[in-house]
């Protein structure tokens, strides 16, 4: 079974184009599509993993440790809020 495909439609001028297409043929890809996609998921994987990961120094990595292993804090507010029933629960 094939797969469907979505478009994505791009403008871009004639020299942007030339120039793409330029660096696709030297790249190897097999169509200007093939070059702009591969390069357009690289960079979409590079800037979810800034998002996914961050780097501590061992200092921070410390308090951040302590942190998470702190005993948890009673916030009686958040409880009661938690607890009460939400506006789905309400009779209309």
């Amino acid at each position: 079974m094939a797969t469907a495909l979505a478009q994505i439609h791009l403008k871009a001028s004639p020299g942007t184009k030339s120039f793409l297409q330029m660096a696709a043929e030297l790249s190897g890809a097999a169509n200007l599509t093939d070059y702009i996609l591969r390069a357009a998921i690289t960079r979409a994987r590079e800037d979810i993993a800034e998002h996914r990961t961050f780097a501590l120094s061992d200092e921070a990595w410390a308090v951040f440790e302590q942190r998470l292993e702190a005993p948890v804090r009673e916030l009686p507010h958040l409880c009661s809020l938690l607890n009460s029933p939400d506006v789905f629960d309400r009779p209309a």
